[in-house]
């Protein structure tokens, strides 16, 4: 049995240089080869450019949840893993400044730079701001969720927030270290994203899968929030895998 499934990868690694799945069934002793049911081709920063640039996602407000300092460097600047490049970030900052107003949220305000003070899983954050309710063509975030103690409220506030055809981006860990900023409480499987949102509005799936572009770099941490790993022979964290969500807001939920 074992060599007959070694020598099936062999050979499917020959014809198509592809990842296969061994789908084996304990009665049958048999094994059949299948192409995995996930989307793990994508490049979440190309993504999401692709994403909010195409003619039918409206013009308008873009939020920003977790802002950072709020000049979008990862959306605008990054083409592969992590490789930043300012010629790149500044034409598609003139781009994006074409279609989009900013603002970004963050933990403190900073006025001067469009970004708001909150917490977006309060359950009066929309409340205290009535100009952001239903008038954001998109709501973004990057590497956010994770840290959310209650993501589900925060995805309540998105549904307030988006409107009506907007666009929402979520990009979360699937598997990473743990990190804290300032806590890191889940992770998230595309499936999990979806459930997330779908339960405060009707939405339509624009892209669900992963960004694995990382899975093989030597990721540690700086300890500073807690977020060093062991290593050994293979090195430190090795195994990133990013969960992406693309959705447009069809209605609210009923």
């Amino acid at each position: 049995m074992q060599s007959t499934i070694k020598s099936l990868i062999k050979r499917c690694a020959k014809i198509s240089r592809t990842r296969v799945i061994l789908d084996c069934h304990p009665r049958l002793n048999a094994c059949t080869v299948r192409p995995p049911c996930i989307d793990t081709s994508i490049n979440k920063e190309e993504e999401s450019r692709r994403i909010i640039f195409l003619e039918d996602v409206p013009s308008g407000r873009f939020f920003e949840i977790g802002c950072g300092d709020g000049k979008l460097g990862y959306l605008l600047g990054i083409r592969g893993n992590l490789t930043y490049e300012e010629p790149f970030y500044l034409t598609n900052k003139v781009r994006f400044d074409r279609k989009f107003q900013y603002v970004g949220l963050d933990l403190l305000a900073r006025p001067e730079e469009n970004v708001i003070g909150g917490d977006i899983c309060s359950p009066e954050f929309v409340a205290m701001h009535p100009e952001l309710a239903g008038g954001c063509a998109v709501v973004y975030s990057n590497n956010v969720f994770e840290h959310l103690r209650h993501p589900w409220a925060a995805a309540r506030a998105v549904s307030m927030l988006l409107q009506p055809r907007g666009v929402c981006i979520t990009v979360v860990p699937f598997s990473q270290r743990y990190h804290e900023a300032p806590e890191d409480y889940f992770r998230y499987t595309h499936k999990g994203l979806e459930a997330l949102f779908s339960e405060r509005m009707k939405i339509e799936v624009l892209r669900s899968g992963y960004d694995i572009l990382g899975r093989r770099n030597d990721w540690q941490g700086s300890g500073e929030r807690n977020d060093a790993v062991p290593t050994d022979e293979f090195g430190a964290w090795r195994e990133t895998w990013f969960a992406f969500l693309a959705f447009r807001k069809i209605a609210e939920a009923t």
